[in-house]
């Protein structure tokens, strides 16, 4: 499984890798969304982490962008906004979910159990 990160803090990713690789998933990391995108463009990631630390209005922005280089990436948001505010922000767009803004290993678990379903 291979994941891009999108973020501005690839050391709190680097920690959490033992999470990732316990799922047999490897990290890309991408500084910005700009450099994402081309990263999508180039090679489509199995999960597109959006750590952007931006409000819905510029993350819902930012899911778009990359939906429209590569309608079929599946996408999990960094925000902590809660279950109720994420889907009624971010309905429609297909986002597996949301994480807090400083994930622990149980939700890189969670996060990467849904995903090993939706990728079948």
């Amino acid at each position: 499984m291979d994941v891009l990160v999108i973020t501005a803090r690839p050391a709190l990713w680097e920690a959490l890798r033992p999470a990732f690789e316990a799922h047999g998933a490897s990290l890309r990391f991408a500084p910005d969304l700009e450099q994402g995108r081309d990263v999508v463009r180039a090679s489509r990631p199995d999960l597109a982490l959006l750590d952007l630390d931006c409000g819905t209005d510029d993350l819902r922005k930012a899911v778009i962008s990359i939906l429209s280089i590569d309608a079929m990436v599946n996408m999990a948001s960094v925000c902590g906004m809660g279950e109720e505010k994420f889907h009624s922000a971010m309905e429609g767009l297909g986002l597996v979910m949301d994480l807090p803004r400083t994930p622990e290993e149980a939700d890189i678990d969670r996060l990467l159990k849904a995903l090993r379903v939706i990728l079948g």
